[in-house]
């Protein structure tokens, strides 16, 4: 009678115990599934913390505002304002915003507080340029960038904190914020039509083959290959809408990014050379010109310098490409993320 009564006892110490393990293991899955869960969430743009250290990730990562922008020291990009101390009227854009925003209160007949200066440079970037800067700035909550509300809002936190004072209740109270909410909640806007597939193969092939129709490497750098003259474009689809690329090759003069503006010189003997500026000293000036060659000016032989308009990078792309070319092209760029 003893021996069944022990079996009931062991089986029933096996049966809690496997309890006990499957309980665990389902926990560790849960647990791991959460993980992975919140991973994907950041990394899709979801609900993040707000706060400036994840607003400074996003800053240097999937929020490309490195593309343009640098922070001091930090960065090399010049297609925006610096916003440490050596950008515009040398102070960080923590305290600049003050600044700023008293000029958008007189612009506007509305008051401003600094944080509404920092939301609205963030998603109305066209609503006020800096003197100097072209519009070129996406929206950030669009694609290809596509930042949430919570990644807005972080990133702008990081901007405060850059100088000033992080008030993360001022962020969330902006009104500059609404239309985020709203754009957000509705389908994105369709991009546009393309006649064709590209193919990104050919494309590239176009891009590097300075005997091509395109050659776009004279002048443009992908991943340290190529020229440099034009802005480089290593990551240009993550940072830009296919709109603006394509304004870029069919209508260049249109937006011409900051830092690479043309530049006329007349010198005294007649000649006329354009080209931008990549280095000037007291005694010359050194221009890359539209074929991506240096060319050296004497100031001694120097007339005039006469800032231009007109961007170096042809104008005609749109006749010398056909269809197929553009469109690989296109495919090409589409994958420099």
């Amino acid at each position: 009678m003893k021996r069944p009564f022990l079996g009931v006892i062991i089986f029933t110490i096996v049966v809690l115990l496997l309890f006990v393990y499957v309980g665990e293991v389902l926990t560790r899955i849960s647990g791991e599934e959460a993980r992975v869960e919140k991973e994907k969430t950041r990394l899709l743009g979801g609900a993040v913390e707000v706060s400036p250290e994840v607003g400074r990730e996003i800053f240097w990562g999937r929020g490309r505002c490195h593309t343009c922008h640098s922070v001091g020291s930090e960065g090399s990009a010049i297609r925006g304002p610096n916003l440490g101390e050596p950008g515009p009227t040398g102070l960080p854009i923590g305290v600049r915003a003050v600044q700023r925003a008293k000029e958008r209160s007189g612009q506007t007949g509305k008051e401003y507080t600094p944080t509404d200066y920092l939301v609205e440079s963030m998603v109305e970037p066209k609503a006020y340029l800096v003197e100097g800067y072209s519009g070129i700035m996406p929206v950030i909550y669009r694609p290809p960038i596509a930042l949430s509300l919570d990644e807005v809002k972080a990133v702008a936190s990081h901007l405060q904190s850059i100088g000033g004072g992080v008030d993360i209740v001022a962020i969330t109270d902006s009104r500059f914020l609404e239309q985020v909410k709203v754009v957000a909640a509705a389908p994105a806007p369709e991009g546009p039509a393309l006649l064709m597939e590209g193919d990104p193969e050919m494309g590239e092939d176009l891009f590097f083959d300075l005997e091509s129709p395109a050659g776009c490497a004279k002048c443009h750098t992908v991943k340290d290959k190529g020229g440099k003259v034009g802005p480089e474009l290593t990551t240009i689809a993550s940072a830009q809408p296919l709109e603006y690329i394509i304004e870029a090759i069919l209508k260049p003069s249109a937006v011409i990014v900051t830092g690479f503006e043309p530049t006329l010189i007349i010198t005294k003997n007649g000649r006329y050379i354009t080209g931008i500026v990549q280095r000037e000293d007291d005694q010359v000036i050194e221009l890359a010109d539209s074929q991506g060659h240096l060319q050296k000016v004497r100031k001694a032989e120097v007339k005039e310098v006469v800032p231009q308009t007109v961007s170096i990078m042809p104008e005609n792309f749109g006749e010398i490409l056909t269809v197929k070319d553009l469109h690989d092209i296109l495919a090409y760029v589409a994958t420099l993320k």
